[in-house]
């Protein structure tokens, strides 16, 4: 239950109590002074050096209409205590307090909001009395102080203060505050042309199907962002690598995906393609690149049932594809501008030189950049936002009003978004009035749908939110006062060198794209805009791809062997080791030490993904002894060397087979004799044996025949 009080007098009235359901968290956007327990928004804790005796005591006021106030009415405004300790909170008393000084610029705005400045000199508006809170409980009033109370104010944002004391009870004492602010409007209010950025980082170099189901699955972190622009003048500045996934992927496309780029492309918003994997620009014009990275090959993604269907011509800013229908390009988005770049705001005057002529074929465009980049902006003031570089049409996004629209978006809380909104509301006061701001809201893959679609209506006007509204006013000429960042400009040199060689490695392949492509995307995808954002951990980053794309250069290799040959005709053993997940197609070059060795000089060899081709080389030696090498080396078809050379040293012992031959030769001879003799001298042992029983072979036959003869005369 809501209470609301009128308070007419901070002495004499005393507002209603009551307690309600609305959970509150202000430290993002609105950060406590230093004896609040509230330093942040996500885990409350108390300051390390003054420790509140009551830790876990959140208190937030939030100003209706986003702290807008005119002069002379009541003050209405939304009084949230949260009590997240484990023991109940006692009775006390929260004091309103009002600066009647207005702050001086958006510095001592954010110094303000965030905590980091003294409380400037304030005057008691009114008082609320609380009652006994419960452990984990939350209790909301609405304040309404009389217009009397609040005094006259001029034009400007005024610093507005709550301050919570607990009774005197006997109860644990406690205290906690809560800063915000009041913009009184200096004549029509800047409306706010805000660009959101739809962007999905995958795994590996493109979303899979099973990121996409859960990146387009009713909660998932894409169907929120498009929910949250839907029905509003948001800008999209959507990355084609999430419409390209979808597409190459085909009929094996999760059906949510498919539906969410048909609800994308048919959204009325108007939109403009970011650089593929949202691919920062600034870092490639340093380098020197005369024309962006681009990806137009996804022939490597494309399967089976990944195949797209015919396409169709790319449709106009206007227009819409019918559902199903592949625009002339699978990263191509539907309506979407190609003439507008939003790289990262470290840049110089001759990048956005450069980048202007970044459009197809050479085309004109323009770049978005932070207020920062220039002087006028560079210590947070306002900057105009259609500006001039040299002659260079830029767009300024208004860093501060951007800042706190991204916190806002961030944010499911109500009162952590109403406070976001607030210092958004003090921000815009600085700019001139009536005019047309840019925010940029920061590159993010989740936010809340609440949160984005009040980022993106607060301060529209209810305008569309076309960029010609920028575009159509005249530009002011600017000066550029950021310095290149040197590490992402050298380091793209370097990821182009490499990627350099990897296209002559590549050739290989049957289809050099599943290499090449792959690269490209990974190089693009280290740049984008909002990774690796600090330089230890882009140096990091790179150092890791670097390495990746280094051990794929040594994926393929020879493994030479160092045998004795005992033959004038062998065959040598070779081993070539494919570590790639395709095929290749390389030639073995093999040169002998000694002309008098033959040998292929080449021989091609098909090695199969993932692992290791024998090859056997049939060597003639024309030498009898000698120590050779062979220097084997891999080139493509083409001629492009791959790997190192590897050496083999052969030792020849051709003699060995004639010796060998002999050797077997005269060991036969020697079983032979060996067998006759050992024949000769059995028989001659079993004649010995007959001598020495007393049996003469010649006698036995006499006998024998006398006998015959004798018995022949008997039968006479």
């Amino acid at each position: 239950m809501t209470a609301t009080t009128t308070v007419r007098s901070p002495l004499r009235q005393r507002l209603r109590r009551a307690a309600g359901a609305l959970v509150v968290a202000l430290g993002l956007v609105l950060p406590l002074a230093a004896p609040t327990p509230v330093a942040a928004a996500s885990t409350p804790a108390p300051s390390p050096t003054q420790t509140p005796s009551h830790a876990g005591l959140l208190l937030s006021l939030l100003p209706d209409a986003n702290g807008a106030y005119v002069s002379g009415s009541p003050l209405t405004a939304t009084l949230t205590l949260r009590n997240d300790a484990t023991t109940g909170l006692g009775a006390g008393t929260v004091h309103l307090e009002l600066g009647r000084t207005a702050l001086a610029d958006r510095r001592a705005v954010g110094a303000w909001l965030d905590g980091s400045a003294d409380a400037p000199a304030l005057s008691p508006i009114g008082d609320v009395r609380t009652t006994v809170l419960d452990a984990e409980g939350v209790s909301r009033t609405q304040v309404v102080v009389p217009g009397a109370d609040v005094g006259a104010l001029n034009p400007g944002v005024y610093p507005l203060r709550a301050r919570f004391e607990a009774a005197a009870t006997g109860s644990p004492t406690s205290s906690a505050e809560s800063r915000t602010a009041l913009v009184v409007a200096q004549g029509a209010p800047a409306t706010v042309v805000t660009v959101v950025p739809i962007t999905a980082a995958p795994e590996g170099v493109l979303l899979n199907a099973t990121e996409l189901t859960a990146l387009t699955a009713p909660e998932g972190a894409l169907t929120a962002q498009l929910d949250g622009v839907a029905g509003t003048p948001a800008v999209l500045a959507v990355d084609p690598s999430i419409v390209a996934a979808i597409r190459v992927l085909g009929t094996a496309a999760p059906a949510t995906a498919v539906a969410w780029l048909s609800r994308l492309e048919a959204l009325p918003n108007e939109r403009f393609s970011l650089q593929f994997a949202d691919a920062d620009t600034t870092a490639q014009a340093a380098a020197g690149l005369t024309a962006p990275l681009a990806v137009d090959d996804f022939t490597p993604f494309l399967g089976p049932a990944g195949t797209p269907t015919t396409p169709t011509p790319t449709p106009t800013a206007t227009t819409a594809t019918t559902a199903g229908a592949v625009p002339s390009t699978a990263d191509a988005i539907a309506g979407a501008r190609t003439d507008i770049l939003w790289p990262r705001g470290e840049v110089t005057a001759d990048q956005v030189a450069t980048m202007s002529h970044y459009g197809p074929a050479g085309g004109d465009t323009v770049s978005i950049l932070p207020s920062t980049s220039f002087t006028a902006g560079a210590q947070g003031a306002a900057v105009a936002a259609r500006g001039s570089v040299g002659g260079s049409s830029v767009l300024v996004a208004d860093a501060a009003v951007s800042a706190a629209l991204s916190a806002a978006a961030a944010q499911s809380d109500a009162s952590a978004r109403g406070g976001a909104l607030i210092t958004a509301n003090a921000m815009l006061w600085f700019d001139a009035p009536g005019s047309t701001v840019l925010a940029g809201l920061a590159r993010a893959d989740t936010r809340s749908e609440e949160g984005l679609s009040s980022a993106v209506t607060a301060f529209s006007g209810g305008l569309d939110g076309r960029l010609d509204r920028v575009l159509s006013n005249p530009p002011t000429e600017l000066t550029v006062s950021t310095e290149s960042a040197e590490d992402r400009g050298a380091a793209v040199v370097t990821l182009n060198q490499d990627a350099d060689k990897l296209t002559q490695f590549a050739t290989i392949l049957e289809r050099p794209a599943d290499l090449t492509v792959r690269e490209r995307i990974s190089m693009m995808r280290l740049l984008g805009v909002g990774v690796h954002t600090t330089p230890d951990d882009f140096a990091s980053a790179l150092r890791t791809h670097r390495q990746a794309t280094q051990k794929t250069l040594n994926a393929v290799g020879i493994q030479p062997s160092n045998p004795i040959l005992i033959s004038p005709k062998v065959t040598v053993p070779v081993w070539v080791r494919n570590e790639l997940p395709y095929p290749v197609r390389v030639r073995l070059n093999v040169v002998p030490s000694d002309s008098r060795i033959d040998v292929p000089k080449a021989t091609d060899v098909e090695a199969q993904p993932s692992s290791t081709t024998p090859v056997r080389l049939p060597l003639e030696s024309h030498v009898a002894t000698a120590e050779i090498t062979l220097t084997m080396s891999v080139t493509s078809p083409t001629g492009v060397a791959i790997g190192p050379q590897q050496t083999a040293r052969l030792t020849i012992r051709a003699e060995w087979e004639t010796i060998g031959l002999v050797v077997f030769g005269a060991l036969g001879l020697l079983l032979i004799a060996g067998g006759i003799f050992r024949t000769i001298r059995r028989r001659r042992a079993a004649a010995e044996k007959h001598s020495a029983d007393g049996m003469d072979p010649s006698e036995d036959d006499v006998a024998t025949d006398g006998d015959v003869a004798t018995g022949e005369e008997k039968h006479e």
